[in-house]
């Protein structure tokens, strides 16, 4: 009998949720066959079989979710082992599209943050160490039973309960048996609970809000005329994960105009050649995002985050692309991306888009960003107020480049193709002043630079 375990499909992937199941109970199941399709973090992936036998249990089911290493299934291979034996199916290499809604935008405004992580080092397979269960607290005792599972965390809800001064004794969990996931504490965040410091607590109601769910008021049921829907995980992770950042950050706002005359004049003169030799569109984007990626170099606290009362500086640039998608929005990262040069970086995104629209990303290829870029301009906007993707200090937005009137040398009129690009940024991480001198930087490379030279052409 082999036990089958969520597996971890990514080094910061703490937890899974099955999504569907592909095999029921009593079903022949072939080696390397899917099993169940799992979401973390709005990627979707199908999970192989690492035996060949017969499901005899399944042990999880739909729309649950539970951490890493937790068995889900069994299947009798043969071997009579009596349910000794167990496997964490490995990760699909480049799993195939799924039929279940996954999430992301080439380069939209409002992305949906990823989680930081260092460079990327291979996946692990190995099922985590089981997570200590605290004592309970004297406040517990006030709340309703909560569940077995209650007092098992994962380093992310523990982590996002410390940032949101969220006491986790007054919470009650979602998950499989009581468990507290990330979406209870997204929601007791945005429900206003008491933090850890307040010595009185509200016993919660009994009814515990669904995971990922939208706090909204006032509830306005469809009447005629309207149509009423579920939203799909995705949109729930987005939806929650959008409200923690204007919850959790205080945003601010900056914007510069660029005249990019010289880009749009390179642009139509190399595009064809240029995807002719290295096999991508040449757009504006790769090269917003190394004038970026300079300014970043030299302002380094913009790519920086908050962990707990510590500023982390990396010394690295991990760059966020927000890409739209079937499913909402996504935000897939270059990995490195200052070691690249234009060219380099145009294939990267071009590579993580197309694979983003396809639902063929890997977890840890949504982690890890230390900036953000969204660019809605090729949809028509003029200006934009993006959320800031967290835990970043702040995301870039590009927006649509149009003709316009403009002063240039000796006082004269002359029509230019110009660009408005903003940055929302987090107050507490950073100040006006190192804003603006950021953006300016970002807006002389645009306006000096030959990229000419940088794509080789």
């Amino acid at each position: 009998m082999t036990s089958i375990q969520m597996p971890q499909l990514g080094e910061t992937i703490v937890e899974g949720t099955i999504l569907k199941w592909l095999k029921s109970e009593g079903d022949l199941v072939k080696a390397d066959e899917p099993l169940f399709e799992i979401s973390t973090d709005k990627v979707d992936t199908e999970v192989p079989s690492p035996v060949a036998g017969t499901v005899t249990k399944l042990l999880v089911a739909e729309g649950d979710t539970v951490p890493v290493g937790t068995a889900v299934m069994e299947i009798d291979d043969g071997s009579g082992a009596g349910g000794n034996g167990s496997a964490t199916p490995a990760a699909p290499a480049a799993p195939t599209p799924q039929t279940a809604p996954a999430a992301a935008p080439p380069a939209q405004p409002s992305p949906v943050p990823s989680q930081p992580a260092p460079t990327p080092t291979q996946t692990s397979q190995a099922a985590p160490t089981p997570p200590q269960e605290p004592a309970p607290s004297p406040q517990q005792a006030s709340l309703p039973d909560r569940g077995p599972r209650s007092n098992i965390l994962s380093p992310i809800v523990r982590k996002l309960a410390r940032d949101s001064g969220i006491d986790l004794a007054t919470v009650a969990g979602s998950g499989e048996g009581g468990r507290i996931t990330k979406s209870d504490v997204l929601a007791a965040a945005a429900a206003g609970t008491p933090p850890s410091s307040t010595t009185t607590v509200t016993p919660l109601p009994s009814a515990t809000p669904a995971a990922g769910a939208v706090m909204v008021a006032p509830s306005m049921p469809a009447g005629e005329g309207e149509q009423a829907e579920p939203m799909s995980h995705v949109r729930k992770a987005i939806a929650a994960h959008m409200l923690a950042s204007t919850q959790q950050t205080a945003r601010a706002w900056t914007m510069v105009e660029v005249n990019v005359e010289h880009l749009v004049r390179l642009r139509e003169d190399t595009k064809e050649k240029f995807q002719a030799n290295y096999g991508v569109k040449l757009t504006y984007l790769p090269m917003v995002t190394r004038a970026t990626v300079d300014a970043l170099h030299e302002f380094p606290l913009v790519n920086s985050r908050l962990d707990g009362e510590n500023i982390i500086t990396p010394r690295f640039v991990n760059m966020g692309i927000a890409v739209s998608y079937d499913a909402g929005l996504i935000v897939p990262v270059v990995k490195g991306v200052d070691g690249m040069n234009t060219v380099g970086i145009a294939r990267a995104i071009a590579d993580l888009a197309a694979r983003a629209r396809a639902h063929q990303l890997q977890p840890d290829e949504v982690q890890g960003a230390t900036f953000t870029i969204t660019n809605p301009g090729p949809y028509g906007s003029l200006l934009s107020v993006p959320i800031i993707n967290q835990p970043n200090a702040g995301i870039l937005s590009l927006d649509g480049i149009q003709k316009r009137p403009v002063v240039v040398e000796e006082d004269a009129i002359a029509v230019r193709h110009m660009v408005y690009i903003s940055m929302s940024w987090d107050h507490r991480l950073i100040d006006g002043e190192l804003a603006t001198r950021f953006l300016a930087r970002v807006k002389q490379n645009l306006e000096r630079w030959d990229f000419a030279e940088d794509l080789g052409l």
